[in-house]
């Protein structure tokens, strides 16, 4: 279906085709026109004749949205998959861009906060982590900005911190720190650095709150983890980069280190005379559960003075009075407006949402947003996010058929595509889920990462053809018999038990009767009709668009149909047992697992 009705009458379309000795097949249409030119009568219409013949002149069909939302989101189900069918991804996106934050982490923390303290008659009780779990679950599921939750959770990935930490069970400080993830995805990524820089968990968990300047007469000098972080992992990465996503190389062939030893240790006396805004006294811990809430503040008189040499010849200067927050200020800009930020992270964000292995083209066109989204704006995520999704890389009908295209699944979002997909609900429409069998059987939960280099590293590659092809598979380092085993038995707890979430009391011995309404169940109403045989085909086939992107072959859905055939069919538990045991099946898929 085109999506745009064009005034232009085309008047004639030549075909000049190169005829070698033997011919090719060319498909004219939906990207098929390689060796076509294109000319029309009229040039009234803004849109060029050849949106006729490719991608941008269609709207997608269902298959095609399904796998656009795959990349776009956490999760959706099959009204999602409508409204894109219906009004395009490029509407989609736009509209995404537009919703605002409904509500904070940290508000619905400090409501199940306050509820513990009033159930338990305890002032002083502190904030565990299941009250952030219990947030982010809520937020996922009761949200509609499902766009922005996806850069959120690939940005958490990248700016890492992690509950495998000193932050001592506290709910406000991860809920506070996903809080500005949510807020800045689809903002200015220098001032999501600044934000992260700032914010105290950061600060606890790369160890330069706290931080003072150097006094070598005690051997004390400054904390080197969030300077190298920052480069390494946040901004330039460790090695040149051109704007396509290659590394510069020397003229023996190695590549240029992006910055050394040296550069460290200037930047590490960047990152002194930060603590807690609450606390009258330097060196001290957190005050209390709320201490994660504001901005670190600095203290000038801890702040290292004197001029610091940053990268590409830049300095500091030396400050008469001190101050720290404006050589923060420097420091950041300096790395915002290296060469290697564009391409390094629009290379992780493409990552995270589209393909494993982007093109050097796709990272380059996405770079070039990074730089300038069209209006002299540099590190407009919005504008980022919406080149990523709409590229011809990610969009093509060709690269689903390439090989090196697309990613295995992380596990976690396997697991949000199944609330999602089916709808899950409670009877109050409040969830609880605090993930820890997710966690236990998939080695994935938001913010809780073995290290700051997240629960695989970007570059990993699995031994095998991944490897020999010169190619990389990150989720593939969480992939062993451990998770493969888990994600089967999760699948079988989640889906065929319907035991989707993990509800626990909010506080010792709270009653089940309490959250008795936020028990989740999944629902499959509209599927239970297609159960009978000669139904099983269209009940596959709704499945696959739904879970697969209608990617499960032909041959998977036949010998799936052929099990499934041999189960019972004649009550309404039977025929539900079918559908779960369906979904199961296609859910540990191989063309399922590889989201291409």
């Amino acid at each position: 279906m085109i999506s745009r009705k064009s005034a232009l009458t085309i008047a004639s379309i030549f075909i000049m085709l190169s005829l070698n000795a033997q011919l090719d097949t060319i498909i004219i249409g939906y990207g098929g026109y390689m060796g076509v030119s294109v000319s029309a009568s009229s040039s009234t219409e803004p849109s060029t004749p050849e949106n006729t013949l490719n991608q941008s002149g269609f709207l997608p069909n269902e298959n095609a949205a399904s796998r656009f939302l795959s990349q776009a989101t956490l999760g959706y189900n099959g009204a999602d998959i409508s409204s894109v069918t219906q009004i395009g991804v490029e509407a989609w996106i736009e509209n995404q861009l537009t919703i605002p934050m409904p509500f904070t982490l940290q508000s619905k923390i400090r409501t199940f906060h306050q509820m513990v303290k009033d159930s338990t008659n305890t002032p002083t009780s502190g904030a565990g982590n299941r009250l952030w779990d219990y947030a982010w679950w809520q937020y996922l599921m009761t949200s509609n900005d499902a766009l922005r939750q996806r850069v959120a959770f690939a940005l958490s990935e990248m700016l890492v911190v992690s509950e495998v930490s000193g932050f001592n069970n506290n709910a406000y400080a991860l809920g506070t720190y996903y809080d500005i993830l949510l807020n800045n995805a689809f903002g200015n990524y220098r001032e999501l650095l600044r934000d992260v820089t700032f914010h105290p968990s950061m600060g606890t968990y790369l160890t330069y709150l706290n931080n003072p300047k150097s006094n070598p007469a005690l051997n004390q000098f400054p904390d080197e983890n969030y300077a190298r972080e920052l480069m390494q992992l946040f901004t330039i990465g460790t090695v040149m980069l051109n704007n396509d996503g290659t590394v510069i190389t020397d003229a023996a062939g190695l590549p240029l280190p992006s910055y050394d030893n040296e550069d460290i240790i200037e930047f590490s006396k960047i990152f002194t005379g930060l603590t807690w805004a609450d606390r009258t006294q330097w060196n001290r811990g957190a005050l209390n559960d709320t201490s994660y809430i504001a901005d670190m503040a600095m203290w000038n008189t801890w702040h290292e003075p004197g001029v610091k040499n940053l990268l590409n010849g830049i300095q500091v200067p030396n400050r008469n009075p001190v101050d720290g927050v404006a050589d923060i200020s420097d420091a950041l800009d300096n790395l915002f407006n290296h060469q290697n930020t564009p391409p390094f992270v629009s290379k992780f964000l493409i990552k995270r949402m589209v393909t494993s292995n982007p093109s050097p083209a796709f990272v380059e066109r996405v770079a070039n947003i990074f730089i300038n989204n069209g209006q002299g704006v540099r590190g407009d995520l919005a504008a980022v996010v919406k080149a990523i999704l709409l590229d011809p890389e990610a969009l093509s009908c060709d690269s689903g058929d390439n090989t090196d295209f697309g990613m295995l699944r992380e596990p976690f979002i396997r697991y949000v595509q199944i609330n999602k997909a089916f709808n899950a609900y409670t009877a109050s429409g409040n969830y609880r889920n605090d993930m820890s069998y997710v966690y236990q059987y998939t080695g994935q939960r938001p913010l809780t990462s073995p290290s700051v280099f997240n629960f695989f590293q970007q570059d990993y590659q699995p031994i095998g053809p991944i490897e020999a092809g010169g190619l990389e598979g990150p989720e593939f380092q969480i992939t062993d018999a451990q998770t493969i085993a888990g994600y089967i038995n999760g699948l079988y707890r989640w889906v065929i038990s319907n035991d989707v979430a993990d509800e626990y009391d909010l506080f010792t011995n709270e009653s089940d009767a309490n959250y008795a309404d936020e028990i989740s169940t999944l629902d499959i109403t509209d599927h239970l009709a297609l159960t009978t045989n000669d139904q099983l085909h269209i009940l596959m086939d709704k499945l696959n668009l739904l879970l697969a992107q209608g990617r499960v072959s032909d041959q998977s859905l036949e010998v799936i149909i052929s099990v499934l055939k041999e189960f019972p069919n004649t009550t309404d538990a039977e025929k539900s047992d079918k559908v779960k045991l369906a979904i199961y099946l296609i859910m540990t898929a191989p063309e399922y697992l590889i989201n291409r």
